[in-house]
């Protein structure tokens, strides 16, 4: 089904874990061309060479205009949003904060957030005597944002303190986030993000509470921002328990004398960055982190596998060095990004005419092989993540299976995805490649050492009850009442 206004974007978006996609590709194969919004044309591939020319270009393929005033309107002008020399300069100065080495100095944060967590489960078993049921998605998101806040700001957010006293910042953050869940949403976003003036003539409460949380986080944030100025300015946070945020280490690369004033951020820039970090640092974690729970409780033999595993290590407190020498624990992560992808698709506009290689040849309607595809200025590509992760051509006929134990010798066809990380495009890959993905894979690892050392969890439910709608962004839902969430039933290890 296509429109003139939305083309088939809304059908790739309708259904139930992207399967109008799926069912696109097995009609059409890697390599297709769907009607874009307006009259646009949208080329989907998922030929490995095609994707690593769009992603590598990134002078030539860039966020849509109206997906870029989207993301402006949700989470400001941060790196997410940036392209060209601004987010190469944006880029460059928040790069050092995302090293290996700072990531292994955040890793007792978040272990600690883990651990306490953790706390409150068996707590909460000790209370129902024994077993208790939880929603394993709202307290990782809880976690996830509580680390965040402390490894990102050095900021106390207190989503995880029971008596519910929630700093002022997390409040703003989950209004900002607070949405449906339904295609209707999707569709009227699209709308505002092609009509924008639209947002300021017939404002719905979804922008006013979005613009409201904005103001919110820009006030916290600018107080944070300027605390820590004076103090790296002053040069007392050396030693400070702050010192090793991320804030604090892109504000000291900013203002390091070595880079050239006219590269450095503005303050609206690094205050860009706060809402970013919280959306791209608490989002992503908490819910793949919850589809790793879920695989885990489907595959019993698999979580006693991780178990014993974790088990090996002598402390609750490792360093990242020996969570990385899990090998299992790795595996797991891997697979669970590979298969359960929370962005399953990314869109790229031209900005000149171009012509993309293909790996793998298609045919043209009139029977000749095609070996390039030639796009003109405006045309859009999109690259589905969900396909490339999937592809039965590289996995084999399993696929679509949680299957860890393949990460120990992954297929020669894997090597050729594109993705900063080996075998998935989960981060993408290019210059605009997840900056974080260091962190994301850190804190998931931390998350699931602690709690498959310490519990065994099954599904509350059936699995089947359990469901993503098609949409840019995947979580799992109740198919009772379309909630999100993902009940389980936890027994602390005796």
């Amino acid at each position: 089904m296509s429109s003139w206004v939305f083309g088939h974007t809304s059908a790739m978006v309708t259904g139930e874990d992207m399967d109008t996609l799926d069912s696109w590709a097995e009609q059409h194969g890697d390599t297709f061309v769907i009607r874009g919004g307006f009259g646009k044309h949208m080329m989907i591939t998922a030929d490995n060479r095609a994707v690593a020319h769009v992603l590598s270009a990134s002078y030539v393929f860039q966020r849509p205009p109206t997906e870029r005033r989207g993301l402006r309107s949700f989470l400001g002008e941060g790196v997410l949003w940036a392209e060209g020399e601004q987010h190469k300069k944006q880029r460059r100065i928040m790069s050092p904060a995302f090293g290996h080495a700072q990531v292994r100095g955040m890793t007792p944060i978040f272990l600690e957030e883990a651990a306490r967590m953790c706390e409150i489960w068996t707590n909460k078993c000790t209370d129902a005597g024994g077993t208790a049921r939880i929603d394993a998605m709202e307290w990782l998101s809880k976690a996830a944002l509580d680390i965040i806040g402390r490894a990102g700001f050095d900021h106390l957010i207190g989503a995880l303190d029971e008596n519910g006293q929630k700093s002022e910042l997390a409040e703003a953050f989950e209004q900002l986030l607070r949405t449906d869940t339904s295609s209707t949403d999707f569709t009227r976003n699209m709308i505002n993000n092609h009509f924008p003036l639209l947002r300021t003539v017939f404002p719905d409460d979804r922008t006013r509470r979005v613009a409201n949380s904005k103001q919110k986080m820009y006030e916290i944030g600018r107080h944070i921002l300027d605390e820590k100025k004076t103090a790296i300015l002053a040069g007392c946070d050396k030693d400070g328990a702050g010192a090793r945020d991320l804030i604090s280490l892109l504000l000291r690369a900013n203002l390091a004398s070595n880079v050239d004033p006219s590269q450095r951020l503005t303050d609206e820039e690094v205050l860009a960055q706060i809402p970013t970090f919280l959306f791209a640092g608490h989002e992503t974690t908490s819910n793949t982190a919850t589809w790793a729970m879920y695989s885990l409780a489907n595959n019993p033999e698999m979580q006693d596998k991780l178990r014993r595993e974790v088990q090996t290590i002598y402390t609750d407190e490792p360093t990242l060095d020996m969570l990385n020498a899990l090998p299992y624990l790795d595996q797991v992560v891997r697979e669970t990004l590979r298969l359960h992808i929370f962005v399953p698709f990314v869109t790229r506009e031209a900005l000149k005419d171009d012509v993309i290689p293909l790996e793998h040849p298609v045919i043209g309607e009139n029977g000749q092989t095609i070996t390039h595809i030639h796009i003109q200025e405006g045309d859009e590509v999109t690259i589905p993540i969900w396909l490339v992760n999937r592809s039965k051509s590289i996995w084999g006929p399993d696929a679509t299976k949680f299957r860890p134990e393949r990460w120990e010798n992954i297929p020669e066809a894997a090597a050729g995805i594109p993705g900063v990380t080996p075998g998935h495009l989960s981060f993408i890959g290019g210059p605009r490649a997840c900056i974080g993905h260091r962190f994301a894979v850190a804190e998931m690892k931390v998350l699931l050492f602690h709690i498959a050392r310490r519990f065994e969890f099954k599904l509350a439910v059936d699995a089947s009850e359990i469901w993503s709608r098609s949409a840019p962004l995947l979580h799992p839902q109740m198919r009772s009442d379309n909630s999100v969430q993902m009940p389980v039933l936890i027994t602390p290890i005796a």
